[in-house]
Parts: structure tokens; sequence; C-alpha cells
């Protein structure tokens, strides 16, 4: 059976969670991108993924994914491997949302026969999305890698599974901006996040929540 990719978040979510925890009582996010990228590994199209800082600045732009074939070590043989950059004039939440976006298109760009059984869920979720405006759905075709990418990595930094609170009512604004601190994660995505029929949408389509607690 295919798991689709909004399955596949709930998967490295339960693995994450069953490593390294999600503590929602300290400072520090309860995911951290840091730590993720082994769990993209396991189920993307490369076989390593290096994060670095660019000495750029960019007005745009957070973070860039670099696709090539090389060699890890004396012994490891030729590796398909991905390098992220991010530039760093933008501030933590956007260069975490940015990187973990990146991190998504080393699973999602692969050729389009992939894509089509892969990605059936996700494409049903932004059509239903499809008439409201945010900064993620916006002028985009359903299609669109980049939007995409994006709502794997909302779900992945805000797991659903601490927004039930938010399935019939959505949160006001300085619930919102308290959680989008909590989860450091970009305002503008904390909103979307927040609201029901939202909400709602990714709960029927991811199938089945983890216990994250």
């Amino acid at each position: 059976m295919e798991v689709t990719m909004l399955e596949n978040v709930g998967n490295i979510l339960k693995d994450y969670h069953k490593t390294h925890g999600m503590d929602l009582s300290g400072s520090e996010p309860p995911v951290k991108t840091s730590l993720l990228h082994p769990y993209i590994e396991e189920r993307g199209v490369v076989d390593k993924i290096s994060i670095f800082e660019a000495d750029i600045e960019t007005k745009h732009i957070v973070a860039k994914v670099q696709k090539f074939r090389g060699e890890t070590g004396a012994y490891s043989g030729i590796l398909d491997q991905a390098n992220i950059y991010y530039a760093k004039n933008h501030n933590y939440c956007w260069r975490r949302f940015g990187v973990c976006k990146e991190m998504y298109h080393c699973m999602i760009d692969r050729n389009v026969a992939d894509r089509v059984a892969t990605l059936d869920s996700l494409t049903k979720l932004l059509e239903l999305l499809a008439a409201d405006t945010t900064a993620l759905t916006g002028d985009f075709s359903p299609l669109n890698r980049e939007q995409e990418a994006e709502l794997l990595a909302l779900e992945t930094l805000f797991p659903v599974e601490f927004r039930q609170d938010y399935l019939e009512t959505a949160a006001d604004e300085g619930t919102v901006l308290a959680l989008s601190q909590k989860f450091r994660i970009p305002l503008v995505h904390a909103r979307l996040a927040c609201r029901p029929t939202y909400n709602q949408a990714v709960v029927r389509l991811r199938g089945r929540l983890e216990d994250l607690t």
C-alpha cells in the first residue's frame, strides 16, 4: 500500500519522538530541524543531507537545496547528497522553516510518475484549501512543489497533534502568536495552522495521529 506524503510526516514525527521526545515546557522548539535530516534521508531520494549558513543576504529566498553525487569518505562509495544553504539575515523561525522545507524537497522532487502516486492525498488537501487566501495557497497551481514542501514543513514543525483545540474554533491572534513562538515557526504559517478548516482537512488526510506527549 502506497504511503502518502502526509502519512510520511506522521511516521517521521513518530520516529523523531521515540528518539528525541518533544518537550513543550522549555524554550527550545519541540521539533529541531538539526535532528530531522536522518528521518528525511531514510525516506527521500538522497543519502546525506548537510546544512550550512550562507554568507549572503536575501530578500525572499530563505533557504535553497543543491543536490549532487559524490563521495563522503574513503569507503562510502558514491552517494546522492544534498547541501541546504540558508541566508543568515532571516530570523530563526524563518530559517528553521526554510531548512525544513528544503529537506522535504529531497523527498518530493522525484519524477512525475512517483509524485502522482505519493502526493495524491496532499493534492486533495490543496484542493480543499483552494478557496482560502493564505500565504501557502496564493495563486500557485495545485501541484506546485514549493507549496507542497511548505505544507509538509508546517505539519512537521507544528504537528496537528498539538492543534486539536482548533478543530472547531479558530485560535485568537494572541494564541496564534504564542504558538508561533513556542513552535518557532513564522506567524503567517501559524495562522493557517490554527484554522479549523485546515486542521480538519489535515486530520482526515493523515488518517492516524501519533501520541507525541
